[in-house]
C-alpha cells in the first residue's frame, strides 16, 4: 500500500504582514486627512466667512456709502482679491490711495487718502483743484447763493478760495498743474486745511502775481504770502491776524523770512 505524503506549504513570514498594515495605516491616514481638508474648505467657503462688516477711516469728500458701494460685500474673505478691491477703489477721482485689511471672520477695514479740494481756479472755466495742483472732477454739481462776498463760490458743497488773476494752460480733469504759482496757491490752502486755521475760513480770494501771493478775506483785509510758506509762519501768521484784526487791520505782510508786518487803519 502506498502512502501518499502531505507536504505542508511554507507559512508566510512576518513581513508580509508588518508591509500590508503599513499600507492598510497609510491609507487610512491619507482618507482622514482629505476628508479633514475638505471638511475645513468647505467651513471656510461658508457664509460664515462672508464679507459683512467694513470698518471705513480717512474719508471726509467721499461718503462711506459710495465707498461701500464699490466693495465686493457677501464675497469670500478668504477668496477676496485685495489688489483688485484697492484698484477699483483707486478708480475713484477723489481717492488717492487705499489701504485695505483683512479681519477675519467677516469684517474689512478700509483706510482711504483722499485727493482733498483746496481751491477753486478761475480765469476760464471754473476748475476744483486738489492741494498737489491735480483737477478734481465736480459731481453732483449745484451753484449755489455766494456766502463769502461777491468773489465767494459755493460748489456741491466746497466752499473754497478762488485763484484769481493769473492766466494758465488748462488742464484736464484728474491732470495736475507744473505751473509753480497755481502750485503755490494750492499748496498754501491745503497746508492752511491741515492745521485747520481759522484765517482759512476768512480767506475768500487769492490773487496770483509773479512774486508773491494775496490773499483777500472777508473783512477786506488782505495778507501778503510768499509763494513758500513753511507750515510755522502759517501758524504764527494765524496769531498776528486774531491779535491784529482787533485794532483795524488793513493787511499783513508775510513775505519776509523774520518777520510778519500788520498795517492798521489809522484810529
Amino acid at each position: 500500500m502506498k502512502h501518499t505524503k502531505y507536504i505542508q506549504p511554507p507559512e508566510r513570514n512576518d513581513g508580509f504582514h508588518s508591509r500590508m498594515g503599513r499600507r492598510a495605516k497609510l491609507f487610512t491616514t491619507v482618507a482622514v486627512v482629505a476628508l479633514s481638508g475638505v471638511a475645513v474648505l468647505l467651513y471656510l467657503r461658508s457664509d460664515v466667512y462672508d464679507l459683512k462688516r467694513v470698518a471705513i477711516c480717512g474719508n471726509a469728500v467721499v461718503s462711506s456709502p459710495e465707498i461701500m458701494n464699490l466693495l465686493p460685500l457677501g464675497e469670500n474673505l478668504f477668496s477676496l482679491d485685495l489688489d483688485g478691491v484697492a484698484s477699483r477703489l483707486g478708480r475713484h477721482p477723489y481717492i488717492a490711495s487705499v489701504f485695505l485689511q483683512k479681519v477675519y471672520p467677516d469684517k474689512l477695514i478700509v483706510r482711504v487718502n483722499e485727493l482733498s479740494p483746496a481751491c477753486w481756479l478761475a480765469e476760464g472755466p471754473l476748475q476744483l483743484l486738489a492741494g498737489n495742483g491735480t483737477v478734481l472732477p465736480v459731481y453732483q454739481t449745484q451753484i449755489l447763493p455766494h456766502t463769502k462776498g461777491d468773489d465767494a463760490v459755493t460748489i456741491a458743497g466746497f466752499d473754497l478760495p478762488v485763484i484769481t488773476s493769473y492766466t494758465v494752460d488748462r488742464r484736464g480733469e484728474l491732470e495736475r498743474y507744473s505751473d509753480s504759482i497755481v502750485r503755490a496757491a494750492s499748496e498754501l490752502c491745503a497746508e492752511m486745511q491741515r492745521q485747520a486755521l481759522p484765517l482759512f475760513d476768512e480767506l475768500i480770494e487769492i490773487r496770483l502775481t509773479r512774486d508773491h501771493l494775496e490773499g483777500l478775506l472777508t473783512d477786506s483785509s488782505r495778507i501778503l504770502f510768499p509763494l513758500n510758506v513753511s507750515p510755522a509762519k502759517l501758524a504764527a501768521l494765524q496769531a498776528v491776524y486774531t491779535r491784529e484784526r482787533q485794532n483795524g487791520l488793513i493787511e499783513l505782510d508775510a513775505r519776509y523770512s523774520r518777520q510778519i508786518i500788520s498795517r492798521n487803519r489809522p484810529p
